[in-house]
């Protein structure tokens, strides 16, 4: 595979749902479990009444082992990992969603057998690149569904105000 070109880069998704994790404005349910709500903490100067936005875990540590070992077996040939995280990834996926990360690691990975892998290693290895990006891990595997992945948005870390 010859080096991933400026146009494909990857950043994955975090969802921030206000208020609890259980609020109205949690996103439809899917066939596959809830994703786990990690709370986040609220600024020391915040009022009391104000609640602070969940941030949705939904990849598993055990889904991100898999992830990094089959990134080790057919992506680092050609890719490092410093190429799936950071600033460039976020300006061209940060207002996009998993499923378009997903469709497009499909259509082009890996480069001399683009969308020969598992459906599940495809989502595997974007669940090792949350993990890098600094996503939380949770109790609940991101699954390889376009409308569940269809409902996250890629938004980076550090544009959650919870943090």
């Amino acid at each position: 595979m010859p080096p991933m070109s400026s146009r494909m880069p990857f950043v994955i998704v975090v969802l921030l749902i206000p208020g609890c994790a259980g609020s109205p404005e949690a996103p439809p349910a899917s066939p596959s479990p809830e994703p786990a709500a990690v709370e986040t903490p609220a600024a020391d100067d915040a009022p009391p009444a104000a609640a602070s936005p969940a941030l949705v875990a939904f990849y598993t540590e055990e889904q991100a082992r898999r992830g990094q070992r089959a990134f080790r077996q057919v992506c680092s040939d050609c890719h490092y990992t410093s190429e799936f995280k950071g600033p460039v990834f976020t300006d061209v996926w940060a207002r996009r969603t998993a499923r378009d990360l997903y469709r497009e690691l499909r259509r082009t990975m890996p480069d001399d057998n683009p969308g020969g892998l598992p459906r599940q290693t495809y989502v595997d290895v974007m669940a090792y690149i949350l993990e890098l990006n600094g996503y939380p891990a949770g109790s609940d595997e991101l699954p390889p569904d376009d409308q569940v992945l269809g409902s996250f948005r890629l938004t980076p870390p550090e544009q959650d105000p919870g943090r």
